[in-house]
Formats: structure tokens, C-alpha cells, sequence
């Protein structure tokens, strides 16, 4: 097997003391490796030990594409080649000094057939910790417990599928533990993960409520065929004026998931925000009135005057005004609907008001208790509006 033609290939190859046999001579055989690969410039890598080193002076002797460590020195040798850490720290050694030396379009080879197993075993690890696709080995038929001289092949190890499932892994963790755009990070250099890729960058966009992108995203991915219509919907929700059922029974589940996740400040400001969102909605279904909210229709009301003019006073233009939440949940109250009651009969809720606002306005943390409170006590005030259930979202398989 032979490197493709379009591409320079560099390599690195360690160097052991030979293993004596009837058939096979150490020399030859990496001479052969040199051959089958002809890399463009190549490095040995042999242990401090006197027989290593003078095998490397043998086979790079009369090699153009030799290339020495420095000027001064030849070889990065192996101090230790039966440890496996100095192993593969060595090596990993030559492989960043070797990478700020090639061209931009280069293929960097790793060939850790020959030393000590530790040298093999080290270098192999190198190559996987500085993300090399490829590992070459060479093999071939044996005699002795080693390669047979003129039998010599090469076998390559592609190292996408190790990397994928790595950092599949790796992503899977994340995503447990909520920071699903790096997830998304990973997985994106991995064709064959493209559709973890996309379940992690739009679970993303969506625990933010940016539905437009977790509705693109959904739309190009086969994987999340079964939530597109969900994200549809939810993506047409956020576009009216007046708040909308699924939205808000989407903001409690990620306040819930967000709690399970131990991300309390976080969970208890979506609480808060369905809160605020689900009053908004009560409101517009007693009254019709939606945001912005018309000063004229307010006055309209059947609500206290002392409620008109306050609403009066905060109005900038004379036309249009602003509603707080309590004022929301006041004139809910006056109306006679039952979210207006609940509200302010929850001493409990109005606390944890409180704690949202000191999450914005001051150096505050959430506590646990805190947010598990805030979801269960939105979610007894929500319940008259009849929330929809809102369905399991995807997860990185």
C-alpha cells in the first residue's frame, strides 16, 4: 500500500535494537518501510541505547529524506524505551516538532513497529493523542516471532472511527450535563456524526428558546424528523403577540430540565418567565388586550382607576403603557380570573420573585430547593390555563 500521489506524505518511524532472527534484519526491514511509504522527509525516533541508535546511523544512511532533530543532534531519542510514558511523550514531542515544519496540505504518518513494546505502545498513543488519522504498521509473513525480510507490507490503522468514538463519548457528557453547543463542537469535525451534530447544536438553540434555529436546523436533520413539527409550532408561537400555550409549557420543562441538570439560577429565571408569560396570557385570554399594550384599553376596563392611573403614569406617549407582572396579576384579579387570586395568595411565589430579581441585580446564587420550589409553584399557577403537555425532546444517542 502506497500514500496517495497528490498528497506529500512525512513520516515517523521509531527504532528498536532488532530482534535476531534466521529470516529477518531490522535494517532491511525499515529500509523497506522507507521504500514502500517514500515519504517526502522522514524522522527516526531509537532509544539512548547504543545498539537503537546505531541501527537509526544504518538506515538513514544515504536517505536524502532524512531530516535530523537539529543541528546539532540527530535523533530526539527515548531516554527510558521500557516506560511508557517517556515512550509516548517523546514521541508526541517529535510529532509537534515535526507539524510546525510542514506544509499546510501534508499527511504525517507514524510508523511504530519496531522497539520495545512500550516504544510501539507509546508512539501509537502519541499519534492518537496529537489526532494523526492514520497509524502505519509494518507487517508481513513471520518466521520467529518477527517479519520475514522481503515479505514487508504496510497496514494502515484509520483513526476517524477511533476519534469518532471518542469524542461521541465525549459530547454524550456534555449534552448530560446541558452544554449541548460544545457538544455540537465536537461532533461537527465527524462526518459520520453528523446527525449527533445536529441534535446537540439544536437542542442548543432550543433550551434558549431561539425556535427559528432549532427549526432550520431540525428541518436539515433526518434525525430530528419526529420533533419538526413540534419546532414548527412552537417557531409560529413565538411570532405572535400574545403569549402562547406551548410556548409556556415549554418554558416550565426547561425549567425543570434545567433543575435536574443542578443549573438552579438558570431554572428558576425560566420559572419566572413562564410566570410573567403565563399572566400575560390569562390576561389576554379575559381581555383580549396583548402586548403593546394600548393605554386607551386599559382605561376601558372594569378595573380600579388607581390601577389606570398608574398605568398612565409609566406611559411615554400617551398611547401606549407598560404592564409588571404585578400589575398584570392585578387586574387579573379585578377581572375575576383565578390566576389573579393565586398569585398574590402564594407568599411562597412572590419570594421567589424576589430571589429572580436579586439573580439579575445582585451577587446571588439560587439554591436547589430554591428552583425545584419555583417550577412546582409556576406550574400549580399555570394550571388553569391548560397548558399543553409538552412532549420528551431528543437526546445524543
Amino acid at each position: 500500500m502506497s500514500p496517495p500521489s497528490t498528497m506529500s506524505t512525512h513520516l515517523i518511524l521509531t527504532v528498536g535494537t532488532g530482534t535476531a532472527g534466521k529470516t529477518s534484519n531490522l535494517e532491511a526491514g525499515l529500509r523497506r518501510t522507507l521504500e514502500l511509504i517514500s515519504p517526502a522527509a522522514f524522522w527516526l525516533i531509537p532509544s539512548t541505547d547504543e545498539v537503537s541508535t546505531l541501527m537509526a546511523d544504518m538506515v538513514r544512511d544515504g536517505q536524502a529524506a532524512f531530516r535530523p532533530w537539529s543541528a546539532d543532534t540527530p535523533y530526539h531519542s527515548i531516554t527510558a524505551p521500557d516506560s511508557l510514558e517517556i515512550c509516548r511523550r517523546t514521541v508526541r514531542e517529535v510529532i509537534q516538532h515535526v507539524r510546525k515544519q510542514l506544509p499546510r496540505d501534508a499527511r504525517l504518518l507514524v510508523n511504530p513497529t519496531s522497539g520495545t513494546k512500550q516504544m510501539s505502545a507509546g508512539a501509537t498513543l502519541a499519534a492518537l493523542d496529537e489526532g494523526l488519522g492514520e497509524i502505519v504498521f509494518t507487517v508481513g509473513q513471520r518466521a520467529d516471532g518477527v517479519v520475514m525480510t522481503g515479505t514487508e507490507r504496510l497496514e494502515i490503522f484509520q483513526a476517524a472511527g477511533y476519534f469518532a468514538e471518542r469524542d461521541l463519548a465525549i459530547a454524550r457528557n456534555l449534552a448530560t450535563a446541558g452544554a449541548f453547543a460544545a457538544a455540537a463542537a465536537v461532533l461537527r469535525p465527524h462526518p459520520a456524526l453528523a446527525a449527533q451534530a445536529g441534535i446537540a447544536a439544536c437542542l442548543h438553540e432550543w433550551e434558549r428558546q431561539n425556535y427559528q434555529d432549532a427549526r432550520r436546523i431540525a428541518a436539515g436533520c433526518d434525525a430530528l424528523a419526529p420533533w419538526r413539527r413540534h419546532l414548527d409550532a412552537l417557531a409560529s408561537a413565538a411570532k405572535t403577540p400574545e403569549p402562547q400555550p406551548i410556548v409556556i409549557a415549554d418554558l416550565l420543562q426547561t425549567a425543570d430540565l434545567l433543575h435536574r441538570r443542578g443549573e438552579s439560577d438558570a431554572s428558576l429565571v425560566q420559572s419566572c418567565r413562564a410566570v410573567e408569560m403565563g399572566l400575560r396570557r390569562a390576561l389576554f385570554e379575559k381581555s383580549g388586550l396583548a402586548e403593546p399594550y394600548a393605554l386607551a384599553a386599559i382605561r376601558a376596563l372594569p378595573i380600579d382607576r388607581e390601577i389606570k392611573d398608574r398605568c398612565a403614569m409609566v406611559s411615554h406617549d400617551g398611547t401606549r403603557t407598560i404592564l409588571n407582572l404585578n400589575t398584570v396579576a392585578r387586574i387579573l384579579q379585578q377581572l375575576g380570573h383565578d390566576i389573579g387570586s393565586l398569585f398574590f395568595a402564594d407568599g411562597g411565589l412572590q419570594g421567589l420573585i424576589r430571589v429572580r430579581n436579586e439573580l439579575m441585580h445582585s451577587l446571588r446564587a439560587a439554591t436547589p430547593a430554591e428552583s425545584q420550589a419555583a417550577v412546582q409553584r409556576a406550574r400549580n399557577l399555570l394550571a388553569p390555563l391548560h397548558l399543553p403537555a409538552a412532549g420528551a425532546r431528543p437526546t445524543l444517542t
